[in-house]
């Protein structure tokens, strides 16, 4: 299975040329209406016969390759930056020819060069961005050179000057509207790319923990079979020995005990690097959750768990994980526990269930979230019962985590605390992989 963090890298590597395509395709809208009305506004408004026609193919050769990128842009699918650049290239091509009909490096317009560089500059690499800007002060040279003067406007108008102030006051308008937009967007990446790297770093910090609990459990594994064993032979020779039918039966009870122990101790090797945990089996999504909730409540008899379900008109067959049957069995516990420790007996469990997600939500009656360590549950090893070793949750949020799952806990209403278990069941289903 691939880690969803390289998952979430690779997406957002993909993710990023595509929306500065997407980007691009709605500035090019913006820029042809702006274009149009800046040219009829010179042309009928201030009397200054513009070459239509020209212009117009220009403007024109820039809707159709924005009609013809349409598909390509809103399609999901892996952009690679050579795009990017191309489009900004037509770009540029286009506003260099509008603007060689429409005065040239005298346009006041002309700054609006630094739009597409801000753009590379933005979304795409060091290689790129200065191909664009060699583009762009290329484009800019040859205007400086060549092009065709605006025709003077109507004397009641003002003169050429004023008319090129009245320019540049439209060009600032338009110059902080695109920073504005800029800015904010590349802030609002800043922030979602902080989010990620803080997402990704706590996920590190889980999985380290994980495997140097895994690299312990092994070890402690392999030092405990002999004690065990040692015990095992002095229960049997006190068990042979007593007399007592009360102590013979508390013998055989610590015996079963030893023996569940050593299985579980031997079993830790046999599923580690498994594809499909060892045990697993197909089994009916109403089977496997029904059956172990009622499997659990049996092994709490302290606890009254009240159970509601919405299911889904198909019952779906899942392979039923040995680490989301641990998972669901350590939320399950830890609102016993706490539950019990707060004089209360009672823990209720909704199941939603939809054909491609399952909610499992246990609320407990506790005493609520400890607000010294609430942010740490479930992420370090931090325990709030006194006898914990407070592996529980961060073990149950690991292995939701691996099947695209998450854990979520949050203080009800009444008391206690409400634990999310939220699982999509594509990873589950028979035919995943």
């Amino acid at each position: 299975m691939t880690e969803p963090r390289d998952a979430a890298l690779s997406a957002a590597e993909r993710n990023g040329p595509q929306d500065a395509l997407r980007l691009l395709y709605w500035l090019r809208i913006v820029a042809i209406v702006a274009q149009t009305l800046l040219v009829l506004a010179v042309h009928f408004g201030l009397d200054s016969p513009l070459p239509l026609q020209q212009i117009g193919l220009a403007i024109g050769a820039l809707v159709l390759w924005n009609v013809l990128s349409y598909r390509a842009v809103h399609v999901p699918r892996e952009v690679q930056h050579g795009e990017v650049t191309l489009n900004l290239i037509v770009d540029i091509v286009v506003f260099t020819t509008v603007l060689y009909f429409t005065g040239g490096s005298t346009n006041p317009f002309v700054s609006l060069y630094l739009v597409p560089i801000s753009v590379a500059a933005i979304s795409l690499p060091a290689l790129h961005a200065w191909l664009v800007a060699v583009v762009c002060a290329a484009g800019y040279s040859f205007l400086w050179w060549w092009h065709v003067p605006v025709p003077a406007v109507h004397t009641q108008l003002g003169g050429a000057f004023d008319v090129h102030l009245a320019g540049m006051w439209v060009n600032f308008l338009i110059a902080a509207v695109l920073i504005v937009v800029f800015v904010g967007r590349l802030a609002r990446l800043v922030r979602q790319r902080d989010r990620e790297v803080a997402a990704l770093r706590e996920a590190a910090l889980r999985d380290q923990q994980i495997i140097e609990l895994g690299a312990l459990a092994a070890g402690t594994a392999h030092e405990l079979n002999t004690p065990l064993s040692t015990l095992a032979i002095l229960v049997e020779e006190l068990e042979d020995t007593a007399a007592d039918p009360k102590q013979k039966s508390q013998l055989r009870a610590m015996t079963q005990e030893i023996s569940t122990i050593n299985d579980r101790l031997n079993g830790i090797a046999g599923r580690v690097h498994a594809e499909r945990s060892v045990g697993a089996r197909q089994v009916a999504l109403r089977e496997f959750v029904t059956g172990l909730l009622a499997q659990w409540s049996r092994t709490q008899p302290a606890i009254e768990l009240t159970t509601t379900f919405e299911w889904p008109a198909d019952d779906l067959r899942i392979v039923a994980e040995a680490t989301i049957e641990q998972a669901i069995r350590n939320v399950l516990d830890n609102a016993a526990h706490a539950t019990l420790a707060n004089g209360g007996s009672i823990v209720a469990a909704h199941v939603r269930c939809t054909s491609r997600a399952i909610e499992i939500a246990v609320t407990d009656r506790g005493a609520g979230l400890d607000p010294a360590v609430r942010d740490e549950i479930g992420v370090k090893v931090v325990s709030t019962k006194a006898r914990g070793l407070g592996m529980g949750l961060l073990l149950s949020r690991a292995a939701l985590h691996r099947f695209g799952g998450r854990l979520d806990l949050q203080s009800d209403t009444h008391g206690g605390v409400r634990a999310s278990i939220q699982l999509p069941l594509t990873e589950l289903t028979v035919d995943a992989r």
